[in-house]
């Protein structure tokens, strides 16, 4: 499978996305001190426990090249392993985050991500779950191997959504993630340790050539967050606009059982996203400088993505499923025509509904052209490097 360009990963600020847009010495003086292991600060920092006082306290998580690099060769690797099953659905993986909260007294609502660890956990669409015992065993055989060499402690868990490349990344939490990351919250937080969630999207991350991840945390069911305010922060009213961006778990609602009580009560589970940024060293900036200026031009001339077996596959898939929401939009135009024909017998349609059922047509028709043009740019700039290619060598 084709890797994502070591270029998406220098250093840059992006929410919830690692599109890099300065050069490879960009911010790379700021991350060195990143590197660095103040015990004092840390304790200090970890026994405050200031996020106890704010649902939102943390806003930005900074990743490591190396934190960043094996997540997404994880993520791809179950894709590569469910396409060569029977069934050929990519799978789910899981993993372990290993940092720390920022000691910096001007950051200290961002959490840092050093390292990451892979489980051997595999899962269907929408549900990765750690509770095998064997899988428990093997966590714990890690966490002690890891006290014994490095000194920051587990703080996050990640995993995939290998789903189809849409308009919308597939970076959101599903109502198994939701209450996982919960559980760890309550678990983590209250013994000085905050719990990050991080989700992959392994095929928009190859389409794009870019990281494609979102990081989140929850809120606790005692806190009420803006009735429309989706996890990135907007104000979004449209409820099959949520939905698309964030799953049909962005709003949870769950029951508890109340304690010494037979009694339950309704609370929602909601969650918002934390802006990434990636950081590197200076030494590290300067060596991934030298090797994309060697390198970099001649993987792109050699190359010939378009050409790839699994990315000629995926393009036919998204041809047969752009069809498919266009044989729906006929479907819909032929219901919308319906209404004159039903008046003819005598039934009233009122305008309103006549101008919700015109609205919606148009919105799913907007996508269907947006999804096509993606494709049409795709197939244009794959193309446009043969031809260069052929200038260039024949």
């Amino acid at each position: 499978m084709s890797s994502v360009d070591l270029n998406g990963i220098i250093p840059s600020k992006g929410k919830g996305k690692g599109h890099a847009k300065g050069g490879a010495a960009a911010n790379a003086k700021s991350g060195d001190s990143l590197y660095t292991w103040n015990e004092d600060r840390v304790n200090e920092v970890r026994s405050n426990k200031q996020w106890s006082h704010d649902p939102k306290y943390f806003r930005r998580v900074q990743v490591s090249p190396s934190a960043t690099m094996k997540m997404l060769s994880h993520a791809q690797s179950g894709v590569e392993k469910g396409m060569s099953s029977p069934g050929g659905k990519p799978v789910e993986i899981m993993g372990l985050l290993l940092g720390r909260p920022s000691t910096d007294p001007a950051n200290l609502n961002t959490l840092i991500v050093t390292d990451a660890f892979p489980l051997p956990i595999e899962g269907a669409e929408t549900k990765v779950l750690a509770d095998d015992q064997e899988v428990m065993n093997y966590m714990i055989s890690l966490g002690e191997a890891i006290e014994t060499t490095r000194k920051e402690k587990f703080m996050g868990w990640y995993h995939s959504h290998p789903f189809d490349v849409e308009v919308t990344s597939h970076c959101f939490l599903s109502s198994t993630d939701l209450s996982t990351q919960l559980q760890w919250q309550r678990s983590e937080d209250p013994h000085g340790n905050p719990w990050l969630a991080i989700v992959i999207d392994p095929l928009r991350s190859l389409a794009k050539k870019r990281p494609e991840m979102g990081a989140f945390r929850a809120y606790p069911p005692e806190f009420a967050a803006p009735v429309n305010e989706t996890p990135d922060g907007q104000i979004v009213t449209d409820d099959t606009a949520r939905v698309e961006r964030w799953g049909s778990c962005w709003n949870r609602y769950c029951t508890q059982v109340l304690v010494g009580d037979d009694s339950t009560r309704l609370f929602v589970i909601r969650y918002y996203a934390l802006e990434i940024e990636y950081f590197m060293s200076t030494l590290g900036a300067n060596v991934l400088g030298v090797l994309s200026e060697k390198f970099l031009w001649m993987r792109t001339l050699s190359s010939t993505p378009t050409l790839e077996r699994e990315n000629r596959e995926r393009f036919s898939e998204r041809i047969g499923g752009l069809a498919t929401k266009l044989d729906g939009c006929e479907a819909s135009v032929g219901n919308a025509k319906g209404y004159s024909s039903r008046m003819n017998f005598g039934y009233y349609v009122p305008d309103t509904l006549k101008t919700a059922a015109a609205s919606n047509e148009d919105s799913a028709l907007d996508k269907c052209t947006q999804a096509a043009n993606e494709l049409s740019i795709e197939q244009l700039h794959g193309q446009t490097m043969q031809v260069a290619k052929q200038i260039l060598f024949n």
